[in-house]
């Protein structure tokens, strides 16, 4: 039987909840997500006391969350407060009346769980092996290393978008002294950070709202294909010419920047300063952006129960059958045309020329390429496009989602065209796709009938190709399909094929 979660993160800016749905091991998918803007380190003075308002407006959006998990019929909520209640000196109090007018019992993170939770959603969703986040939050900031996909030591400072914003941002738009005192002032809160340094690991990755709204941001302004910031790569250059172009305009003017919530108007420039500071110090060119973060790192503990630390082995092939599962595929159909297709695949290398990463997607589109059946049969390797294009693949660069969505979408008919996504494309990746498209689609067709009476296939490489089909049975009609299939076959290799 599915369980089901509710994760509440109660941050200084904003509070979030998610509701997963899981079988421990087996699959899970992301069934609600709904956020708030509490703001409650807003106004905290030097007694470090939470405001009565601020306190105020916090229980009334856990009640809600509360209530909300209840409609919802989660088993099991998953309440945690962060910086701005761990440093509150009215910790107990505030917590206290969480539990009594909520209904919620508290866990305030230290601030090494925080980092180390970031870390956990971060590593299990982006290929990071050697290299460091950055989370920025409205209170604090953390900073980790990871080596070996480990979790080698973390770094945390109390200064986050709205507590930058509200100590050295005093005009509208930002005036040259206060812009020049938020870099100071930043910087001194990072001076102490000394291993934070591309030569000890190649890949940074940002997480949090700050970081994504960044991204968006940065995506609208340049017409990217994806609706997706989770492995988008933002580079410094460009982050340093959008705090160029924010730091000139007012709240209201920021207000209207596609990609930018109207709540995170007053603060994003000095989030932006915070995450351009550590990637000057830390000499990266560029982020990739996480789109998992706290609330996943704390799902991952529930999801992998008995793993320790609770890391996917194999996080890209884990999120294909994820995918896969969460559409009903239909496993031994997906199995035999990848079999077919990977099995074609190493007997032409002499006429594709194409490696391991090739062989790789391939295999995965071929697992993933009936699963927009569960939207329609019509037109269900566009839907199944759409899907993979749209769904959380974890370990995967936009580029590699690209191509996996085009081998979806040209598996059965259609001539190759990358479309949109072309801008996210390498040049050669248009034939490379047809290339394999080619071989998928045939493996497709020599399983048409979904019960594997093609078992095998060997080729013969000539001109024509001659491809013998190894069956278990009558493939008169598997054998008749694929050669009708075949046209792509010869488009993408320049030479004629045969299946027999």
């Amino acid at each position: 039987m599915q369980k089901r979660i509710g994760i509440i993160d109660l941050g200084s800016n904003t509070t979030r909840m998610i509701v997963m749905g899981y079988t421990p091991h087996h699959s899970f998918r992301l069934l609600d997500e709904v956020r708030e803007s509490v703001r409650l380190a807003e106004g905290i003075g030097p007694d470090g006391r939470l405001t009565p308002a601020a306190m105020d407006r916090a229980v009334a959006t856990m009640r809600l969350f509360h209530a909300l998990s209840h409609s919802e019929q989660v088993q099991m909520i998953v309440p945690v407060a962060t910086s701005a209640v761990r440093e509150a000196t009215n910790q107990a109090e505030f917590v206290a009346r969480v539990a009594a007018e909520a209904g919620v019992s508290m866990r305030v993170l230290t601030a090494r769980e925080e980092a180390y939770y970031g870390y956990l959603g971060v590593v299990n969703s982006i290929d990071l092996r050697d290299g460091f986040t950055i989370d920025i939050g409205g209170g604090s900031t953390q900073v980790s290393q990871v080596r070996g996909r480990g979790f080698l030591r973390w770094y945390s400072q109390p200064i986050g978008a709205l507590r930058a914003a509200e100590r050295f941002v005093r005009s509208d738009p930002i005036s040259n002294k206060d812009f020049r005192a938020l870099e100071s002032g930043v910087a001194d809160y990072f001076a102490s950070l000394d291993w934070l340094n591309v030569e000890q690991g190649p890949m940074l990755v940002g997480i949090g709202g700050t970081i994504r709204t960044l991204a968006e941001i940065d995506q609208k302004l340049h017409g990217y294909p994806l609706d997706r910031v989770h492995g988008y790569v933002l580079l410094r250059e460009r982050l340093e010419a959008l705090i160029d172009q924010l730091r000139s305009m007012d709240q209201r003017q920021r207000e209207d920047v596609p990609g930018l919530r109207r709540d995170r108007a007053d603060l994003i420039l000095p989030g932006a300063v915070i995450l351009a500071h550590l990637m000057r110090r830390g000499g990266f060119e560029a982020l990739t952006v996480g789109g998992q973060g706290l609330r996943e790192g704390i799902f991952y503990e529930h999801f992998l129960v008995g793993e320790q630390p609770p890391l996917f082995a194999d996080m890209r092939g884990f999120s294909v059958q994820n995918l896969a599962r969460i559409y009903n595929y239909e496993a031994l159909h997906a199995a035999k045309v990848r079999d077919l297709a990977l099995s074609m695949f190493d007997q032409l290398r002499s006429l594709h020329h194409y490696g391991e990463w090739e062989r790789m997607l391939l295999g995965y589109a071929a697992t993933l390429h009936d699963i927009g059946l569960a939207v329609n049969y019509y037109d269900h390797h566009k839907h199944g496009a759409y899907l993979v294009l749209n769904s959380a693949l974890q370990g995967f660069t936009h580029r590699e989602i690209a191509l996996i969505a085009l081998l979806v979408q040209f598996h059965r008919k259609g001539d190759v065209d990358a479309g949109p996504l072309r801008a996210i494309l390498h040049p050669d990746d248009e034939q490379r796709v047809l290339r394999l498209a080619a071989l998928l689609r045939i493996a497709e067709y020599l399983e048409r009938r979904k019960c594997q009476v093609v078992q095998d296939i060997m080729v013969e490489v000539g001109d024509p190709v001659r491809m013998v089909a190894r069956t278990i049975g009558d493939a008169a009609v598997e054998i008749w399909d694929a050669n009708r299939a075949s046209r792509l076959f010869r488009k993408a290799y320049g030479r004629d094929v045969a299946i027999c």
